[in-house]
């Protein structure tokens, strides 16, 4: 009897957010799987722009938001649970791998680096460094933007194996 996995896929909602859900449905579609859909409302974001906001008021916008992208994608129909968390990302998404023993952790990177990097940081490559799990990146770029050689030049994903 095959074990079910338990893949965290950890979500920004984004023109990209749609993205991310296919390709993990994509790749572990044909086994026993469990999604567990993370969204972190980021504290810093939290605490600058919605000051008068209630959090669970934003938790609850938030969750049906992630409901919406799910149907919206097609992918109604996979196994999964949302949870939306508040805090620093990187670190509300390694700690919540750990609480649920996660097999995989799928999140999506714009693939930024140097200075660029430094000034808006990386969640993605935090997680991918501190993680005990293997984590799978999904390249974010706007499909949009792309020609069409840059796209066939384009590669699906890259897997970051924790150290």
């Amino acid at each position: 009897m095959e074990t079910e996995k338990r893949i965290l896929v950890a979500i920004d909602l984004n023109f990209e957010t749609s993205l991310v859900l296919t390709q993990a449905a994509y790749f572990f579609r044909e086994n026993s799987t469990k999604f567990y859909i993370l969204h972190v409302i980021s504290s810093d974001l939290f605490s600058i722009i919605n000051k008068k906001t209630k959090l669970q008021v934003r938790m609850k916008e938030t969750y049906r938001t992630v409901e919406g992208e799910l149907k919206k994608s097609g992918l109604q129909y996979l196994n999964y649970e949302i949870f939306i968390s508040y805090g620093f990302p990187a670190a509300e998404i390694i700690n919540f791998s750990r609480k649920h023993g996660s097999d995989l952790i799928v999140i999506g990177t714009h693939q930024r680096i140097g200075f660029k990097e430094f000034i808006s940081g990386s969640v993605s490559f935090a997680v991918a460094k501190n993680s005990a799990y293997p984590v799978l990146l999904i390249p974010l770029k706007n499909p949009i933007k792309l020609s069409k050689e840059e796209l066939t030049k384009e590669s699906a994903v890259s897997l970051v194996n924790p150290s």
